[in-house]
């Protein structure tokens, strides 16, 4: 059975505690959780391999991230591993960063990770339209001058909004896991798992649900559960679980 992972979109809290200690953690804060909410009731009798990978933005320009070595090494000494499934059954789960596409292990993808301008479209209002009645005197004067008009209020200074608001992204990571859920349907895999709230991933899901394939989605935020309008009858195949209710069924 595969487990896909959108790991930058589990909660802060699973990510800030995994950081906290060097990501050692990850074991038992987040792979631990995931593994103990689909085994055993939602691995196939026949099952007796979890392949769970870590989907993100591992690599920025063509190095691997921080984050991206520290988690490495952490997985390497401690996987692969046996699980206890059902009485007298054991099963080994694999856990690895997904730097490569399933179809194709050998070729990473690079630049994941990009440092870029900030979005354009972001409105800065004037305070002053906004009831401020310090007009000239208010704080955040100067920075509706700077983002607005586009230059620094001190008039020497050569520094522009666009070299000062920068942000880092992550890219090809959704179409990524998108393509292993394809790789997945076209391998014939019985039943596979995904881990995300992310609503970009519905359209693979849905495709994979379609193509009779048994899947288990994994929420990440607490309280969220698939709106209703995106599955359209394919409840048989789909189980939706939330990893911040203790792995409850939230249907």
């Amino acid at each position: 059975m595969d487990v896909l992972v959108d790991y930058y979109n589990l909660s802060q809290q699973h990510r800030h505690r995994a950081r906290q200690h060097g990501h050692r953690r990850i074991v038992d804060v987040v792979i631990d959780r995931i593994v103990s909410a689909i085994v055993p009731e939602h691995v196939e009798t026949a099952d007796e391999r979890i392949d769970l990978r870590l989907y993100g933005g591992w690599y920025e320009d063509d190095a691997p991230t921080r984050d991206a070595q520290e988690i490495d090494a952490a997985l390497s000494a401690n996987y692969p591993t046996a699980i206890t499934g059902d009485p007298g059954r054991r099963i080994v789960l694999d856990v690895r960063l997904a730097y490569s596409l399933k179809c194709d292990p050998e070729h990473h993808l690079f630049y994941t990770l990009r440092s870029k301008a900030a979005p354009r479209g972001i409105e800065f209002l004037d305070p002053s339209a906004l009831g401020c009645r310090l007009l000239d005197e208010c704080p955040l004067r100067p920075g509706y001058d700077f983002f607005v008009r586009g230059r620094c209020p001190e008039r020497s200074c050569p520094v522009s909004g666009p070299l000062v608001t920068r942000r880092r992204e992550q890219k090809l990571v959704d179409t990524m896991l998108a393509a292993d859920v394809f790789y997945n349907v076209h391998a014939r895999m019985p039943r596979i798992a995904v881990v995300s709230s992310d609503d970009d991933l519905w359209p693979a899901i849905r495709t994979a649900l379609q193509l009779e394939v048994d899947l288990v989605h994994i929420h990440t935020e607490r309280g969220y559960t698939t709106k209703p309008q995106y599955l359209h009858g394919d409840g048989a195949k789909y189980v939706q679980l939330n990893l911040q209710e203790e792995a409850s069924d939230a249907r």
